[in-house]
């Protein structure tokens, strides 16, 4: 399923856009999907460690950590639920 989004560039932007479309011989909206791709999924990449941070402070879902980084996500919901309960085991040694 696609959706249709609209937004505004500046008009020598889109110049350029259409002159490497026109070379590549690929249709521009196309050009800009596979671009548009590239630059998320090396965002995810890059910032794989603040989305398990996000996760484990509970700024995101486990759903949307899953979504972004894949099967990667169980490993961090493992490491950050056995983080918790090792926790919860210090805590009890150093009660009064």
């Amino acid at each position: 399923m696609t959706t249709q989004i609209n937004i505004r560039l500046d008009e020598h932007l889109l110049q350029e856009i259409d002159a490497l479309s026109h070379m590549l011989h690929v249709p521009r909206s196309e050009w800009l999907r596979m671009k548009l791709a590239e630059v998320v999924k090396d965002s995810i990449f890059k910032y794989r460690e603040a989305l398990a941070l996000e996760y484990t402070m509970g700024h995101i879902s486990f759903e949307e950590l899953h979504t972004l980084i894949g099967r990667d996500a169980d490993d961090v919901k493992l490491i950050h639920e056995m983080t918790q309960k090792g926790k919860k085991e210090i805590d009890k040694l150093f009660e009064k």
